[in-house]
């Protein structure tokens, strides 16, 4: 069966280390777009925090924001399905967050909303400069998430933490994991990324898939990290990168090269594109 639809990891997997896409990578993008094969970005990124370049790729109209809570005609500009977390438990997630030595920032309406303090300290977290450069490019500062959360009582699509150490992310997560509204995850080492329950990559590419009337076998995903997980398990033709998790690798189809070696592009022309 042939190949229709395929969804992409951003970071470790379509993009290098350096967030390129290669020429390589975007000479089999764009023969995809050409046979009619739906390009689909998925991200823990809000919309907005993904580079105009991605969204414009050729066969690019549809995206999986934000871990699956958010799937979006990005041609239309509108939703498809959504599933957030309710302010009221945002704030209840907030009260454990503020007792440990961390950063976080809300994503809500397709961007991330942060206090000031979080963008001064990123590098003191230990987060890599180019992600630095993203992170600030990406925010928007308001003088306290907490009143912004009771003034206009927004629906948040994701949670973005950022750890120094390890044990403190252990217990944070084994925290809010307790909350039976939420969901955990992580896409790097240094952070946790929480949504509401339900709210996954897979989900998103499965109900867009449906909404799209196509079948799982004709799907392909690829990813590198925890998150990504549930999509590659939702697709027919799951695939991960040689520089991904260990326990990813192993609960992949197929492993691909690494995303600085055009894993992406060797496995969509192998695939997808018969070639």
């Amino acid at each position: 069966m042939s190949i229709k639809l395929i969804a992409l990891d951003l970071d470790g997997t379509l993009l290098t280390t350096d967030k390129r896409i290669t020429a390589r990578t975007r000479a089999a993008i764009e023969e995809c777009e050409k046979r009619g094969i739906e390009i689909v970005p998925a991200t823990g990124r809000a919309m907005r925090a993904v580079p105009a370049e991605i969204l414009e790729l050729p066969g690019v109209r549809y995206g999986i924001f934000t871990n699956g809570a958010s799937v979006w005609d990005i041609r239309e500009e509108k939703s498809i399905a959504a599933q957030y977390i309710d302010w009221q438990t945002a704030l209840k997630a907030i009260e454990i967050l503020e007792r440990y030595p961390m950063l976080y920032d809300l994503y809500i309406e397709g961007r991330g909303i942060c206090e000031a303090q979080f963008l001064e300290r990123l590098e003191e977290f230990g987060v890599p400069p180019e992600n630095c450069r993203i992170i600030r490019s990406s925010r928007q500062p308001v003088p306290n998430l907490i009143a912004y959360l009771k003034e206009f009582h927004p629906p948040v699509q994701k949670i973005n933490l950022i750890f120094r150490e390890k044990a403190v992310k252990a217990e944070v997560r084994r925290e809010l994991s307790q909350i039976d509204a939420l969901s955990v995850t992580s896409s790097l080492p240094w952070n946790l990324e929480v949504n509401a329950q339900g709210a996954t990559k897979g989900g998103g590419l499965e109900r867009l898939r449906a909404h799209l009337n196509i079948s799982r076998e004709e799907t392909m995903a690829f990813g590198d990290g925890e998150n990504d997980l549930p999509m590659l398990q939702a697709a027919g033709l799951g695939i991960a990168m040689e520089n991904g998790a260990d326990f990813l690798k192993k609960q992949a189809d197929i492993i691909t090269l690494t995303n600085d070696r055009d894993g992406v592009a060797a496995a969509i022309e192998q695939y997808a594109l018969g070639e």
